[in-house]
């Protein structure tokens, strides 16, 4: 692969999908008819109160149709999953004449396991396919932490990525493994609108965190095409 294919895949598009699920999102938010877990009738998107997945839904809580913030919502994540699959399967070849080539095929691994959980939250809406939807979206999570783990190695032993980006991965992973243990030992979101706003604010905070990451990370690569 040439110099503008691996730049084409690992610098402009994912830098492009970055800004197409912002807006993309930003729309869904303006679409979304209202509605919460804890209250049926409330009116347009909360920040605090709704999911991102709740975007997803063909049909709101109060049993709306959804159908313009659900399409742009999870148009979103399959456009960022394919991009990200294909993000970390050609990061891993630029490691490739380093003695690190095994770690980045192992990060890379499970970075596109990530990639490809993004693309199954995106075609099972939690209405319609629930335990899907709640695999997809909990272990997309489990595989990014390991790919950041991973690439944390790999970029803090390479003799010519700054040793600050691998500093942002291990940064990146710990935030995830913080949500993780939220998402599994934090309040019970059914329970009360306390819970229910901790865990979509963690939600949105580990979201900004992940994009945040990999846009840092385009920055580190472009030093390496």
């Amino acid at each position: 692969m040439n110099t503008i294919e691996r730049n084409l895949w690992i610098i402009t598009l994912p830098r492009i999908v970055l800004g197409l699920f912002i807006i993309f999102n930003i729309i869904a938010m303006f679409f979304y008819p209202g509605s919460t877990f804890l209250n049926d009738s409330s009116l347009g998107y909360s920040f605090t109160e709704n999911f991102l997945s709740d975007l997803g839904r063909t049909i709101t809580f109060s049993g709306a149709l959804n159908f313009v913030s659900s399409q742009f919502f999870n148009m979103s994540l399959i456009l960022a999953g394919c991009v990200f699959s294909f993000f970390y399967f050609n990061v891993s070849k630029l490691f490739i004449e380093s003695n690190q080539r095994l770690l980045a095929l192992v990060g890379s691994f499970f970075g596109i396991l990530g990639a490809l959980s993004l693309i199954g939250v995106g075609i099972t809406p939690s209405d319609l396919y629930l335990d899907l939807h709640i695999i997809f979206s909990t272990w997309l999570f489990r595989f990014f932490f390991l790919a950041s783990i991973f690439y944390s190695i790999v970029i803090y032993r390479h003799n010519q990525y700054e040793n600050k980006y691998a500093c942002g991965y291990l940064i990146f992973a710990f935030s995830i493994l913080l949500y993780v243990l939220v998402s599994e030992f934090g309040p019970d979101p059914k329970i009360s609108l306390f819970a229910l706003t901790f865990q979509v604010v963690s939600q949105k905070m580990i979201l900004l965190i992940l994009m945040t990451s990999i846009y840092i990370q385009t920055l580190g690569l472009k030093r390496l095409l």
